[in-house]
């Protein structure tokens, strides 16, 4: 039986993307044509199926896995030689290994580096203001009684609700504005980060019912110290790094060719 890592979609994809630059000049299908396939690849290929099962291969998947290789460079020279090539698909697999060799030059910023960095991106870090709340939702189409309300308007607590009283309530802990924002909408965001602690703030109407939202704790906005969030600016700055090295490669490889869009 061939091995299930072998038959995955993708792996074939990133083999054919390495090999059709390869294959590119053998246009002559006259006389049968050397294929010399690098041992490094097969020692690939054998390393990730040992990472994948967590053990080492056996023969019998060593010779599997050395057939399937075969396989996809013949079926690559196949695809070639039909045109197969000229696909949206692969042209988009092939672009993104080219932008990943382009990028391969960025190195890891030094200890200076990390620093100016995030100092000049402090604002990006900061850390924004949070609520803990707790969620009531009463459900039904008709709102609470009047009574359950002005209790809720006094700062009741929920356990001090009528216990016949169909609801629910829940959690949330550590939540923006922004996602306050998203989960109801921007006036009930602002509404509760407004209020005080205890207070409640609602309603918010769904199709579940009547949504009241009680204060619990406030965290102000604060902002982390680079040793807190040193693995985030760092990827950052790759991140960066990366993208400025990019756009002056392909400006260069631009240089090469004369660019027009057809009718």
């Amino acid at each position: 039986m061939k091995l299930r890592i072998l038959r995955e979609p993708t792996f074939h994809f990133l083999v054919i993307a390495a090999a059709i630059s390869v294959l590119y000049a053998l246009t002559n299908r006259d006389e049968k044509v050397e294929l010399v396939i690098d041992a490094t690849e097969l020692e690939a290929r054998i390393l990730v199926t040992e990472l994948a099962q967590g053990r080492p291969v056996t023969p019998q998947q060593r010779e599997e896995i050395r057939q399937q290789v075969i396989d996809d460079y013949v079926l690559v020279l196949e695809a070639y030689d039909l045109g197969l090539q000229n696909d949206a698909r692969i042209n988009d697999i092939l672009a993104q290994k080219m932008l990943h060799v382009l990028s391969g030059n960025v190195i890891q910023p030094g200890d200076d580096e990390l620093q100016r960095f995030y100092q000049q991106n402090r604002e990006r870090y900061r850390l924004p203001e949070t609520l803990d709340v707790l969620e009531l939702v009463f459900l039904g189409d008709d709102p609470p009684p009047e009574s359950v309300l002005q209790q809720l308007h006094s700062g009741a607590a929920a356990a001090a609700l009528p216990a016949e009283i169909d609801r629910i309530q829940g959690t949330l802990n550590q939540i923006s504005r922004a996602d306050l924002s998203s989960i109801f909408d921007a006036e009930l965001a602002t509404r509760a980060f407004a209020a005080d602690i205890g207070s409640w703030v609602g309603p918010f109407n769904s199709i579940r019912g009547d949504h009241w939202l009680q204060i619990n704790a406030r965290t102000p906005a604060s902002m982390p110290s680079l040793t807190e969030i040193a693995d985030q600016v760092r990827m950052d700055w790759i991140t960066e790094q990366e993208d400025a090295l990019l756009q002056t490669e392909i400006a260069r490889l631009r240089e090469n060719y004369v660019i027009s869009i057809g009718d």
